[in-house]
C-alpha cells in the first residue's frame, strides 16, 4: 500500500483533564475524581490519529521552550509524526488546556493558545509539497496573526503544487471569525463542520442546506457532524448519513478530530461516501472511549478490532474499509 502523506497545520497543546461529577456554579468549587496531562490540540490530535492508522504525517505549528512542549512532542513522535516543521520559540509558553470531563463523557474547556499563535509565515516551508496528498488546516489557525497568515501561506503554497485542502471549521472559529472560514470555502476540497458551526458560517438549520451550501461554495466534499445522529456527507449530487456507532463514552476529548483523521484517510485512500463516513464515525466513537487526546486516542488496531466486532453495518463497507486499513 502506497503510504501517503498528509501536512497537518495547527495548534499543539498540553491538555490536563480532570474527571469531575459536574461543573461547580461561578464561585464554587468541585474535588476531582482523576487527573492527566495529555498531548493535545486540534492539529496534533488528528496528526496522531492519521499516524497511528498507518499515514505519514507532517505537523506544522508552534510551541514552547518548556516541559510541556518536550512533553508533547515526545507523544506526538511516539504516535509516528513528523516533527520536523514545528517551530520552538522561547518568548511564549506552549498552548495549554484545562478540561473539566464529567461523567457522561463531555468535557468543558479553558484555553490559553500560548505559542500557537506565534507561528510564522516564513517558517512555512516551500519544499515539502511535492508527493503530498492533502493539506488539513485546523481552524483555530485562523483566529491570530501571525498564525493566521501562516495559514494562508500555505493554503497559497498547496494550491500552487496541486495539493487538495480541508478544513475543520471547529466551533471557536466559526463563531470568533466567520467571514474568514467563508474565505476559505471555494479553495477547499473537504470541509469538516458541525451544526452550530453551520449555523454561523452559513445561516442554514438543516445538516441538509449546510451540505448543499457548503458544495455551492467549492467545497468537493463536505461533511458535517451530527453528534448522536452521526454525520451527513455530501459529494456532488450524493449525499450519505451514516449513523452513530455505539460506544460507551468516556470523554468526549479530541473525538472530532479523530473523526477528522477517519474521513481524511478514508478520502486519501479512495473509499466510497458510506464507507468514509464509517471509518471516520468508527475514529470518533473510538475517541470517546479513552481519556484525552494526542497519543492517547486509538489507532489501526483498534479500529480494525471495532469494526470487525460491530452489527447492522454493510459488509461492502466494513471490507472496504478494513481492506484500507490493511487488513
Amino acid at each position: 500500500m502506497v503510504k501517503e502523506r498528509i501536512l497537518v497545520l495547527g495548534d499543539i497543546n498540553m491538555d490536563a483533564l480532570m474527571q469531575t461529577p459536574d461543573l461547580p456554579p461561578a464561585g464554587g468549587g468541585v474535588v476531582a475524581q482523576g487527573m492527566a496531562l495529555r498531548a493535545g490540540g486540534s492539529a496534533a490530535n488528528t496528526a496522531a490519529v492519521l499516524a497511528k492508522l498507518g499515514a505519514a504525517v507532517d505537523l506544522l505549528g508552534c510551541v514552547g521552550q518548556d516541559a510541556h512542549a518536550d512533553a508533547a512532542l515526545a507523544a506526538l513522535a511516539g504516535a509516528g509524526v513528523n516533527l520536523k516543521h514545528v517551530q520552538r520559540r522561547s518568548d511564549a509558553p506552549t498552548g495549554f488546556i484545562f478540561i473539566a470531563v464529567t461523567p457522561d463523557g463531555e468535557r468543558t474547556m479553558f484555553s490559553f493558545r500560548g505559542a500557537n499563535v506565534l507561528l510564522a509565515a516564513q517558517n512555512v516551508p516551500a519544499d515539502i509539497w511535492q508527493g503530498a496528498a492533502l493539506l488539513h488546516l485546523s481552524g483555530f489557525a485562523f483566529l491570530d496573526d501571525p498564525q493566521r497568515a501562516a495559514a494562508w501561506r500555505a493554503l497559497q503554497l498547496a494550491e500552487a503544487a496541486h495539493v487538495p485542502m480541508c478544513l475543520d471549521t471547529a466551533l471557536e472559529p466559526a463563531l470568533l471569525q466567520p467571514q474568514e472560514l467563508r474565505r476559505l470555502l471555494p479553495h477547499l476540497e473537504i470541509c469538516i463542520t458541525g451544526m452550530q458551526e453551520a449555523r454561523a458560517l452559513l445561516g442554514v438549520e438543516t445538516p441538509q442546506a449546510a451540505a448543499e451550501t457548503l458544495l455551492q461554495a467549492g467545497v468537493n466534499l463536505a461533511a458535517v457532524k451530527l453528534g448522536a445522529a452521526g454525520c451527513l456527507l455530501a459529494c456532488g449530487s450524493e449525499q450519505q448519513l451514516c449513523p452513530r456507532l455505539p460506544v460507551r463514552a468516556v470523554d468526549s476529548t479530541g473525538a472530532g478530530d479523530a473523526f477528522s483523521a477517519g474521513l481524511l484517510l478514508a478520502h486519501s485512500r479512495r473509499l466510497n461516501l458510506s464507507a468514509a463516513g464509517l471509518l471516520a464515525n468508527a475514529m470518533g466513537a473510538l475517541a470517546a472511549t479513552v481519556p484525552g487526546g494526542g497519543a492517547a486516542l486509538p489507532g489501526k488496531s483498534e479500529a480494525m478490532a471495532f469494526l470487525r466486532g460491530l452489527t447492522g453495518v454493510n459488509e461492502a463497507d466494513r471490507n472496504q474499509v478494513l481492506q484500507a486499513l490493511g487488513g
